[in-house]
């Protein structure tokens, strides 16, 4: 009650309606705004059941607000948080729902089911491009948390836990891939996680239907030739990565380049080259127009225009923003437990943090109008500041710059923000009020 009577004093746009803690707190507007997409999809999952010890809703919202609010510890959560959703409950109960394996495969379908939501909702900033229109673009990357307090010592250390993630570039939406196998290493390769995955299962996290096909950006680490090719011909499945530096092969012919197009301005090559005279691979050089620094790609599609790829690529970026965000915005820097199948878990209630935050950041935007206002300005600010540079030098601007943006991570205010408001009985237009006012301060 301290907490909540404190922020009405120094928030005025907090009232006193809004300040009393009452017993129907899980009616609040903004926590039932939060949750309303999971409550959607969570009605068609197939793999619920009926659990009044702790039901399975009641857990799929206990384990998004671990990764939403900023309780350090597992107790320490559900000691502080654990009455605001009427539970009685003991801490094993909790614990022991991370080794159900009914458990995990609800939680993936659960996100499985918001990524699609994410994607129908959310603008896609590549649907002005005809020539993608049949692709699922994706980034893929691999994520490390420390171990677990509990985790078993192997060789004398704790291994971190490890977990490969998709991001969807049209929607943002994250999926979470495979958890590291580490049995017998420590890190494992991202090749070698791919492959377990294989061209199925890549095509099933990004929904893509017969007929659709699949690029997906990597970094370096998921070069293997003999896999592309068998993902290209048996499942539709494309990569895009940047070239090795000692990497040998040879030069096929030159493509041509649509000079016209002010997509490819900045690409100075476009060439199928020969690895170990069987791998065709087509090879992408271009100069980035702030730096001057030149970038080669390398990729086995082969119809896409040069500059959609580099800009595709540029993209990859973002999942790298993405767990930045995981680490520090949502403080998500350590393994909930020991178990594999609970490491699995709290990917996919990061996942499901992630994707319902994409949505209320929508909702806030579409229904109330707010903007983050300072990261427009410095946005604008920076465009400016690299178009300058670039003229300056002398080196050729893509519009692409200008047509393709998008916020890559949700904001240390939105989270903030949302935290605090989290369980107040208010309605979601106070909390964008007050967003909004935090947005508009640099």
């Amino acid at each position: 009650m301290f907490f909540v009577s404190f922020l009405a004093c120094c928030n005025p746009l907090v009232t006193s309606k809004i300040c009393m803690v009452n017993s129907n707190l899980l009616n609040t507007n903004v926590f039932c705004k939060f949750f309303k997409p999971l409550i959607e999809v969570f009605h068609t999952c197939r793999h619920k059941r009926d659990c009044p010890e702790l039901p399975d809703l009641k857990w799929l919202q206990l384990g998004i607000s671990r990764v939403l609010l900023d309780a350090k510890s597992g107790r320490g959560f559900l000691q502080q948080y654990s009455p605001f959703f009427k539970l009685d409950l003991c801490l094993q109960t909790f614990f022991a729902s991370l080794r159900s394996k009914r458990r995990l495969s609800l939680a993936t379908e659960a996100n499985d089911k918001l990524a699609r939501k994410v994607a129908d909702q959310i603008e896609d900033p590549l649907a002005q491009y005809d020539e993608l229109r049949k692709f699922h673009i994706y980034a893929g990357d691999g994520h490390w948390h420390g171990a677990s307090p509990h985790e078993a010592r192997k060789d004398g250390k704790k291994w971190s836990a490890g977990h490969f993630y998709l991001l969807n570039l049209r929607s943002h939406a994250l999926t979470h891939m495979k958890s590291a196998d580490q049995v017998d290493r420590k890190h494992e390769h991202d090749m070698r996680a791919l492959k377990r995955a294989g061209w199925k299962e890549l095509r099933k996290h990004a929904h893509a239907r017969t007929g659709e096909k699949l690029l997906i950006a990597w970094d370096s680490a998921c070069i293997d030739f003999a896999f592309w090719a068998e993902c290209k011909q048996q499942g539709g499945v494309y990569f895009l990565t940047r070239i090795k530096e000692n990497a040998s092969y040879e030069i096929n012919d030159d493509l041509p380049i649509d000079r016209k197009d002010s997509l490819n301005r900045g690409v100075t090559s476009d060439q199928r080259i020969i690895f170990d005279n069987k791998d065709v691979l087509r090879k992408i050089e271009c100069i980035d127009p702030e730096s001057g620094d030149p970038y080669t790609f390398i990729t086995n599609e082969m119809t896409l225009s040069a500059g959609i790829l580099v800009q595709i690529y540029r993209m990859r970026w973002d999942i790298e923003k993405v767990f930045d965000q995981i680490k520090n915005a949502l403080l998500e820097q350590k393994a909930w437990a020991k178990s594999m199948n609970a490491k699995s878990i709290q990917a996919q209630m990061i996942c499901m943090a992630h994707n319902l935050s994409l949505l209320m950041e929508n909702t806030l935007e579409q229904d109330h109008g707010v903007v983050n206002e300072a990261e427009e300005k410095r946005r604008e600010d920076r465009l400016k500041k690299m178009k300058k540079k670039a003229k300056t030098a002398g080196r050729q601007w893509s519009n692409v710059y200008d047509r393709v943006r998008r916020f890559t991570k949700r904001s240390l205010k939105f989270f903030r923000t949302l935290r605090a408001y989290f369980f107040l009985n208010c309605e979601t237009w106070q909390m964008a009020a007050r967003l909004r006012q935090l947005y508009a301060e640099l």
